[in-house]
């Protein structure tokens, strides 16, 4: 009996043996598969990994998608960079074409820009073969988890799934628990939409309790960045040691803080994208559940919890669930509630929207209802849309009349500026037969500004009456407009100063900034901030114009030097500040509903200079407001990326000179 109990013992292990290393082996093969570029080759590793109906592959599935996750995230990100540095280098190439024609020394310059062409060129087809590559890598991953836990029986698929679930909750990178929920979403079952709004709700408020320790931490910082400008007014540019020291300790606090903020929004947006996929294939009894305790989120919910559980609905792409959504937009109160409901629906095309838009949300008391209901009429290109729109354009005034006129050329094609009869007329000469024009391919800066009554600054044109100018004037602003020798201002090679005849930026930029204020109509209100190492402004309030006020900033604005740093974060902090966008939940209400930003350079100082960060912190602080931002690039060395996105993501144009 003992010889065939041990038999029978060395039976199982030599089974469970074979079984090991049979696993051991699809693992390895898998993980050098993963390793390589051959998508046929990396399919075929995961088909026979999760053949084996393992549970102990699912942390290796989970591992790997988190990784390529945060691969195809930072390769997309290059790849958007590498665009828009490509762009604005072939308008720098065109600028020293011209110089190189009349001018021998800029024929070197022009050969070296050829370069950096050339090599753009190469980084743009690297990341964007690279995003190709891995696109349908972490799909097929995540295809690849839902069949195994098809393959595993009850319990074993329970236990695997709760490994999962652990990762998005606990996982001490922020990221990997971001590429959790993900996975969560795409094998989730019936509740997961509940589970993955818990996640995103818990975000949200990490978010709350770190943007208040920003908020302590930059007293302290702000005293320091005054120190510097200081120290650098009176230097000639230079700052003590101490003093730069003593600046990034005392900021660290608030730059790490921003840093968990900037990746709790991956993962709020990643919960949102997870939580429609999942939502979206609920129905039934199931479905109604889900809907119910949602919208019973949406009204016990604060701050940006409610807007964000918004965006998790507007993400399901579900007949059953876009109806509901339109039903919950219906008893919808606040302002940037139906905002925000308004701009998920048109993003995902529902046409049943249109009859409310026309009929009840055009004519709303808030303004940034109005602004997004003619932005979500012209993105669902609603012919009968025109005609209530051109109504619309009687009454409004500043800058919705400028949303309004827009979305009128955007569906129609026509160049007209916003004046009542003039589209009047039009339609009553054209609306008979007039069918709406394809969507209109990206116009420039130049080709967007009207020369209609108000504000223009650098060729953009806005009828608001509620501006805020936000002025470069670090050191490099005394530098020519057009590059010689040093098209990247880089510190280690001699500047390019204004030769005879030529301007400064600073001189153009101050030249154009007295001209805008011209467009401003007395009692519109107008500020303006200032930023080099520190932040300071024309007025602690708005400032309402007048003959007088006039006189005096055209001085003011005269007087301005330029030395120090480049604060980008502080100053749009600043900005965002003066305007009243707080953030949360709820419509901020700005005092200033446009914004135009200028600098010549990339971010050097502040709280943090991660072109994303400052991005990601702009988002949240002005998805409350609505308020519009224009950004525009002096000279061939500011930071095209950040200004183009700037301005792309909120609704506003980007000028580059």
């Amino acid at each position: 009996m003992f010889r065939y109990v041990t038999a029978l013992w060395f039976v199982f292990a030599a089974l469970f043996a074979s079984v090991d290393e049979k696993f051991q082996a699809a693992q390895a093969k898998f993980t050098q598969a993963s390793a390589g570029d051959d998508l046929d080759q990396k399919r075929a590793a995961l088909e026979a990994f999760i053949g084996l109906a393992d549970p102990a592959a699912a942390p290796v599935l989970a591992t790997e998608y988190a990784r390529v996750s945060e691969e195809l995230r930072t390769e997309s990100e290059a790849l958007l960079r590498s665009r828009y540095a490509l762009e604005r280098r072939e308008v720098v190439l065109a600028n020293l074409r011209t110089l190189a024609e009349r001018d021998e020394s800029a024929k070197n310059l022009f050969a070296r820009e050829m370069e950096k062409i050339a090599e753009l060129k190469r980084d743009v087809e690297r990341s964007r073969t690279k995003v190709d590559d891995l696109q349908p890598w972490r799909d097929a991953i995540a295809d690849g988890m839902a069949q195994l836990f098809e393959k595993l029986g009850p319990s074993r698929r329970s236990k695997s799934e709760k490994e999962v679930r652990q990762d998005a909750a606990e996982h001490p990178d922020t990221l990997v628990r971001a590429a959790s929920i993900e996975l969560i979403g795409r094998i989730g079952g019936p509740g997961t939409a509940l589970e993955i709004h818990d996640f995103l709700v818990e975000a949200d408020g990490q978010i709350g309790k770190l943007r208040e320790r920003v908020a302590k931490a930059m007293a302290d910082v702000r005293k320091l960045e005054k120190r510097w400008q200081d120290e650098a007014a009176a230097n000639g540019g230079r700052v003590a040691q101490a003093t730069a020291q003593q600046y990034d300790q005392v900021k660290k606090d608030a730059s790490d803080a921003t840093s968990q903020i900037y990746k709790l929004e991956i993962l709020i947006d990643a919960a949102q994208r997870a939580g429609g996929i999942a939502l979206s294939r609920e129905s039934g009894k199931d479905l109604e559940k889900s809907m119910q305790k949602l919208a019973a989120a949406l009204k016990k919910g604060k701050d940006r919890a409610r807007i964000d559980t918004m965006g998790l609905l507007t993400r399901a792409k579900s007949d059953a669930v876009v109806a509901q959504t339109r039903a919950l937009l219906a008893i919808e109160t606040e302002p940037l509630g139906i905002a925000t409901l308004i701009e998920g629906l048109a993003g995902l095309k529902d046409t049943a929207l249109i009859p409310e838009l026309i009929g009840k949300y055009l004519g709303h008391e808030a303004w940034i209802v109005r602004a997004r209901s003619a932005h979500a009429l012209a993105s669902l290109r609603s012919r009968e849309a025109i005609p209530a729109l051109i109504a619309r354009l009687e009454k409004e005034e500043g800058r919705t009349r400028t949303d309004f006129n827009q979305a009128l050329q955007s569906l129609t094609g026509q160049p007209f500026k916003a004046v009542f009869a003039v589209w009047d007329r039009w339609w009553k000469e054209n609306g008979g037969t007039f069918q709406v024009v394809e969507v209109p391919k990206e116009k420039s800066a130049l080709e967007e500004a009207q020369e209609a009554a108000g504000v223009t600054f650098f060729g953009i044109n806005t009828e608001s009456q509620r501006v805020l100018f936000v002025l470069d004037l670090s050191g490099s602003m005394k530098f020519a407009m057009v590059p010689k020798n040093n098209p990247d201002d880089d510190p280690q090679r001699p500047p390019d100063l204004p030769g005879k005849g030529e301007f400064s930026r600073l001189e153009v930029a101050k030249r154009d900034l007295v001209k805008a204020l011209g467009g401003l109509r007395d009692a519109g209100v107008f500020n303006i901030v200032m930023f080099a190492s520190d932040v300071w402004t024309w007025s602690d309030d708005p400032v309402a114009m007048t003959p007088d006020v006039r006189r005096q900033v055209s001085e003011f604005i005269e007087k301005a030097d330029a030395v120090g740093a480049t604060n980008v974060y502080g100053s749009l902090e600043r900005a965002l500040d003066l305007c009243g966008a707080k953030g949360g939940g709820t419509w901020s209400k700005p005092v200033f509903d446009t914004i135009y930003f200028l600098t010549d350079g990339k971010a050097t100082v502040g709280v943090t200079t991660d072109t994303d960060e400052i991005l990601s912190f702009v988002r949240e602080r002005n998805a409350s407001a609505g308020i519009v931002i224009h950004t525009i690039g002096l000279s061939d060395a500011h930071d095209a990326v950040l200004m183009r996105r700037l301005a792309e993501e909120n609704g506003g144009i980007y000028v580059g000179r």
